[in-house]
């Protein structure tokens, strides 16, 4: 009997013999993965807003999220969008009266059981993904490049804000470990790091500032027995030790060529369970089919071990990198012909 789609994450991620790498192509209609997102607590929603954990909610257009932040979004085309609005534009006039929501707030978890029912029935490994962990919620609350600047002018502003944003998490954290009951397998959180060439602040400064409060919440994610999935973007080499030191399951990479394929596997396949999409800038906006095909090759004779290790992703924002459904969908078939080979064999 083939193993299930839970089976097979659970295998990859703990090193455990999986038959094949996982998959996570929703939008192909093939995805051992069944991801659940928060929802806008009902306070923030309208009375005859459906509410449906599978789908990932988005702000309108001009709308202000829980958070008080505007946005510019493409709500029909699944775009993020960026805010546009930032309610802390100001530490002296704006900080004193700011309220970071509470996460116990009721509502975000409505529709869990319904969803973790289908999970269940479908065999499914059970994502809950709580986003903008830490530095990108700052940086929607204060602006980027004030943000960036914060950290040496407004230290002791930012630091208590972070704090304040590091509970926020833990509260999500202990609600999905007391309402999932177990069933919720992994946490899945997002901070972009890296430009195109380096981290976005110093690696020293991240290690004192961010670093002891990555680790207080992973911890309690460990603790409450799941495990931890991260999506950074960019050149974050310089904090990729730190992040497997601080117990990362499983990391989440879009540019695998950026960070180069053949480096990251050489250092880390093994210790991480990695999350590969063909990369986003380089290969897959080209809708080269040789290019895709050699690249999937790659990801799977580096990353993956003979153990398990790896788990292919899709990458959605097509317009945004300017890639076609075509590029995404030959990138699906080419992870699919070789998930079962051996990495040796490629």
């Amino acid at each position: 009997m083939a193993m299930s789609g839970h089976e097979i994450i659970h295998k990859n991620v703990k090193f455990l013999d999986p038959e094949r790498i996982g998959l996570r192509f929703t939008s192909m209609g093939d995805s051992d993965v069944f991801r659940i997102y928060l929802q806008p607590p009902r306070h923030q929603r309208l009375p005859t807003e459906s509410v449906n954990m599978t789908k990932k909610p988005r702000p309108a257009a001009g709308t202000s999220d829980e958070w008080g932040c505007v946005w510019d979004s493409k709500r029909g085309g699944g775009e993020m969008g960026q805010p546009v609005s930032f309610p802390i534009a100001d530490w002296e006039q704006d900080y004193a009266n700011y309220i970071v929501p509470d996460p116990y707030a009721l509502g975000r978890f409505d529709g869990l059981d319904d969803a973790l029912r289908e999970a269940e029935k479908k065999r499914k490994w059970v994502q809950l993904n709580s986003p903008f962990f830490i530095f990108e919620r700052l940086h929607f609350l204060r602006g980027f490049e004030n943000a960036l600047m914060d950290f040496y002018l407004y230290r002791e502003y930012v630091e208590d804000l972070i704090d304040k944003l590091a509970n926020y998490q833990m509260g999500i954290i202990k609600q999905a470990t007391k309402l999932g009951k177990g069933q919720i397998h992994c946490f899945d959180t997002t901070d972009d790091w890296g430009t195109q060439t380096a981290m976005m602040i110093s690696p020293d400064l991240w290690r004192e500032i961010f670093k002891p409060r990555y680790k207080k919440l992973f911890d309690a994610i460990h603790e409450a027995g799941m495990v931890i999935r991260f999506h950074s973007d960019g050149k974050i080499n310089s904090i990729l030790d730190d992040l497997v030191e601080l117990g990362v399951d499983i990391l989440n990479v879009h540019q695998p060529r950026l960070l180069g394929i053949a480096e990251l596997g050489a250092k880390y396949a093994g210790k991480v369970c990695f999350e590969v999409s063909v990369d986003i800038q380089a290969t897959l906006p080209t809708g080269d089919k040789t290019l895709i095909e050699t690249e999937v090759k790659e990801i799977i004779r580096h990353l993956a071990t003979p153990h398990g290790g790896l788990i292919a992703v899709e990458y959605r924002y097509l317009d945004a990198i300017g890639a076609t459904e075509d590029s995404l969908r030959y990138a699906y078939e080419c992870f699919k012909r070789f998930a079962a080979l051996s990495h040796n064999g490629l």
